[in-house]
């Protein structure tokens, strides 16, 4: 009895040091996704370990979760895995068990190092378990045992004496959980090796402070369209149900991949035809976006939204014209608006073709729009001076790869965690009438020594343009800042005329690559 009380003592205090570690600071969603899987396991009712129960009970999606739609769970499943590797590969590499998430499914594993009565290791003193709360409890009750499992695994919630048994067969457990061990390495292996290079998954959602911009005072994001549950965006933004507009009527699409976001959900229903819409806030500057995607097949010139803010003179805006083409993410973006003498901000949708998927009311600066920060990466980041780097958007091609090499020695290291690497480019809105400086975060992720030794200068190269202008030709990362971060910086960048920075990363030898881009207007 003791021998089996003191292996799943272990496996729940092996839970509480992963999630309490250094490894899992501040990862939100994996740290939840962990945490779900595992009480499911402790609990034994590992059925509920599903990909829908994962994004509602433990990723915060709605009831609606569409995993056609959504990749959250999967994305997180493939990160959760690199982090643990790297997590036993380091930190937790002496523990005596150790979690392991099989490629493909979402019921963890427990590997044993040693025989069942596992004497609890100095590491694990003190961590609270089920077994110090429950008492005599564990003493009568149920144990499932799956069949279907390499090891047999305890799916527990009390335990019997009928188990008690098991001990007798040590020597056989052993031998198959030295194999699990070998199993788990070599897919761990293949697949960070594979994913290093690979990665083209969604990013995950993640969990940060209320106000995720970098603005203070109040902020709206709502949706358009009746009936529309509220929605947590990839950058922790909550999305309310469309509580401000009246007319018109509602749309809704399913099955579209919407290029230029990973919130397809934002555009997937709206408010379309004569509407109006009205944002209660205080007297101040506010910065006004408009969110759209054709979802119709419409070619160019076959819609136009017609529409005006506090009854200023109509704007009128063709969008598959202006994202480029149709289920294509665009956005248009209004500075300096005030709210009129009833303390609203109306907008005014004109003509029965108009058409909205969702709205944002933003804190503004006077004659300048708000700083863009976008962080290459499934995860916003929140660097020293408290500025908020939303993760990865407006992009068009190439993947995303995790750098593992330690950055703690360099200011604000986290910007440079992942990279966009590929042939790709980034359209990002912008209000038109103004200049922006332009500064780009490079970091030489795979060539050089301390990348493992692998080629070095001029194994990287590339050019990098702006609305048409050469930036860097023949851009070597590595020529100019070896295995160091480096950022360039571009004042007086204009945008075009329909109020777009786009940027084009062009191969030379391999792939372009890029940690973080920033916009600061002028």
């Amino acid at each position: 009895m003791q021998s089996v009380v003191h292996r799943v003592d272990v496996e729940r205090a092996e839970v509480e040091l992963v999630l309490n570690s250094r490894a899992f600071a501040r990862t939100g969603n994996l740290g939840r996704f962990l945490a779900f899987v595992c009480e499911k396991y402790f609990e034994g009712t590992t059925t509920e370990i599903k990909e829908y129960s994962i994004a509602v009970q433990a990723l915060g999606r709605p009831p609606d979760f569409d995993p056609q739609l959504d990749t959250v769970v999967r994305v997180t499943a493939h990160n959760l895995r690199k982090r643990l590797e790297l997590y036993y590969a380091n930190e937790g590499a002496d523990h005596p068990v150790q979690i392991c998430l099989p490629p493909g499914h979402y019921v963890p594993q427990f590997v044993h190092r040693g025989e069942l009565d596992v004497t609890m290791p100095k590491a694990y003193a003190g961590v609270p378990n089920e077994f110090d709360i429950l008492g005599e409890q564990t003493e009568s009750g149920s144990l499932s045992v799956r069949p279907d499992s390499p090891e047999p695994r305890l799916e527990i919630s009390t335990i019997p004496d009928s188990i008690r048994s098991r001990a007798k067969h040590r020597s056989r457990t052993i031998v198959v959980a030295t194999a699990i061990i070998l199993s788990c390495l070599a897919a761990a292996l293949i697949y960070y090796l594979w994913s290093r290079k690979t990665e083209t998954k969604l990013p995950a959602q993640v969990n940060l402070p209320a106000t995720p911009l970098n603005v203070s005072g109040p902020q709206i994001h709502a949706l358009a369209g009746s009936g529309r549950a509220a929605y947590v965006d990839r950058a922790s933004l909550s999305w309310q149900s469309d509580r401000f507009c009246s007319g018109g009527t509602t749309f809704s699409v399913t099955g579209h991949t919407i290029l230029g976001t990973d919130d397809a959900q934002l555009f997937s229903s709206g408010r379309r035809g004569i509407f109006k819409c009205s944002y209660p806030v205080p007297p101040g500057i506010y910065e006004v976006h408009l969110l759209f995607a054709e979802t119709s097949g419409l070619q160019e010139n076959s819609r136009n939204v017609v529409f005006s803010i506090n009854g200023a003179t109509p704007s009128n805006v063709d969008v598959v014209d202006d994202a480029g083409g149709d289920d294509i993410a665009t956005a248009k973006i209004y500075t300096d608006v005030e709210p009129a003498k009833d303390g609203m901000i109306h907008i005014d949708f004109n003509t029965q073709e108009s058409f909205v998927n969702a709205i944002e009311v933003l804190p503004g600066i006077p004659h300048r729009m708000l700083p863009v920060t976008i962080v290459a990466g499934h995860s916003a980041y929140r660097d020293t001076d408290g500025n908020l780097w939303l993760p990865d958007r407006y992009f068009f091609g190439g993947r995303l790869s995790w750098f593992v090499g330690d950055l703690s020695k360099f200011p604000n290291g986290g910007l440079y965690e992942w990279h966009r690497f590929g042939h790709f480019r980034y359209v990002i809105p912008v209000a038109i009438g103004t200049k922006y400086t332009l500064k780009l975060y490079f970091l030489e992720h795979w060539f050089g020594v301390q990348n493992g030794g692998v080629g070095g200068v001029g194994s990287r190269v590339f050019d990098v343009s702006c609305n048409g202008n050469m930036l860097l030709k023949d851009f070597d990362i590595y020529r100019e800042a070896g295995s160091g971060p480096l950022v360039k910086t571009f004042p007086h960048m204009g945008p075009t005329a329909q109020g777009k920075i786009e940027l084009y990363f062009t191969p030379g030898v391999n792939y372009p690559s890029i940690s973080a881009i920033e916009l600061i207007p002028e």
